[in-house]
């Protein structure tokens, strides 16, 4: 099971990754228009994050060796949706941030979630667990 979520994890993330430096706008818009929603933009990005952050949590409980990456990934992806979730004003403080002049932030958050998901993916190619 460890070995599916770590290529999960790896997948998610470089996909998301790779979107994050091809249209760098498109998630500024995203994001904008999420920002419209008020404090229930808060609500939306904690569904964003925990759903992954919960199925690492729940089926990739490893705290050892190259494998707790992932776990830590997972714990950092519930600890965020659970913080939006208590505390919506949050998310809408971090995405006031976002605007078309800053749009190549997301390309270098897209360089770090690819270099995230090229290391679950190599976590996910060492395993010895079961697949």
């Amino acid at each position: 099971m460890e070995i599916g979520i770590e290529r999960l994890t790896a997948l998610a993330f470089i996909i998301t990754g790779l979107s994050h430096i091809a249209a760098p706008r498109a998630w500024v818009r995203f994001f904008v228009n999420m920002r419209a929603q008020g404090e229930a933009a808060g609500l939306l990005n904690a569904y964003v994050h925990i759903p992954l952050g919960l199925l690492i949590v729940a089926f990739h409980p490893v705290w050892s060796g190259a494998e707790v990456l992932v776990t830590l990934i997972g714990w950092s992806l519930t600890l965020k949706g659970i913080l939006y979730f208590l505390r919506p004003q949050l998310a809408t403080f971090s995405m006031a941030r976002v605007s078309e002049d800053k749009a190549w932030h997301f390309q270098v958050a897209g360089a770090f979630a690819v270099a995230l998901g090229i290391a679950a993916g190599w976590v996910a190619l060492t395993n010895q667990g079961t697949a």
